[in-house]
């Protein structure tokens, strides 16, 4: 069992609204959204500890890291500061969220929504796919560390692009501009190089996580793993 109480990152929009919505309402937990608009900004420090500290020692059954931004830039035009907002919303939030969120998650879970930029370089995604491979490893790292001092399951679920997302639109729209293409060209690329030949639908993969997450013999033994969902993009 675990308990039903839950913290998802990004959740007023896109996948984390969705994993929040089959949370809640099929698997009955209680959802705490820590977003931009909800007042908790999961890069900041200060923010997510006072987020913290609001929960006054409340026991935590999961802690979803799903908060996460984009940025399509060839090398010699990627501003610092966009390198900075990837690393930290996508990287370093994951390490703020989880160090906060200690003493509420004995014997809980984090489940990190990475992404297969992780595994796969992709062009002009340089931030992006760095951002994606720390996320990756501090999964790994705190599910070597976490099971041991905590009893806490830490794993990950690598999505391909989601269909019907703000990111996918903001990718979208960036990457025919960079390169030059029509949208109908860059359906096409896409159509040839994703393995299923279109985008991964959200609302499944929500689905599937709230399955995973909704209990804890589901997931127990997935502790360190990373789950590709979608398959790898050239």
């Amino acid at each position: 069992m675990i308990n039903k109480t839950a913290i998802i990152t990004g959740a007023s929009s896109g996948l984390g609204n969705m994993i929040a919505g089959t949370l809640k309402l099929v698997h009955g937990f209680d959802i705490v959204n820590w977003s931009l608009d909800q007042g908790v900004d999961v890069s900041s420090a200060e923010s997510v500890r006072k987020a913290a500290r609001a929960l006054d020692g409340w026991p935590i059954g999961a802690l979803i890291n799903c908060a996460g931004v984009n940025g399509i830039n060839f090398l010699p035009d990627v501003p610092e500061a966009e390198f900075d907002k990837l690393m930290d919303t996508n990287a370093k939030a994951i390490f703020l969220t989880t160090q906060a969120l200690l003493p509420n998650l004995r014997g809980g879970t984090v489940m990190n929504v990475v992404s297969n930029a992780a595994h796969v370089p992709m062009t002009s995604s340089l931030a992006y796919n760095m951002s994606k491979g720390a996320a990756l490893m501090a999964t790994k790292q705190l599910a070597r560390e976490l099971k041991k001092t905590h009893d806490i399951t830490v794993f990950s679920v690598s999505p391909n692009k989601l269909f019907g997302t703000g990111m996918s639109a903001y990718i979208d729209s960036t990457v025919c501009k960079l390169r030059g293409w029509t949208p109908e060209e860059a359906r096409a690329y896409q159509a040839a190089s994703l393995p299923a030949g279109e985008e991964t639908d959200p609302a499944v993969l929500a689905e599937f996580i709230g399955f995973l997450l909704s209990s804890k013999e589901r997931h127990k033994y997935l502790n360190g793993c990373d789950i590709p969902y979608g398959g790898p993009t050239a």
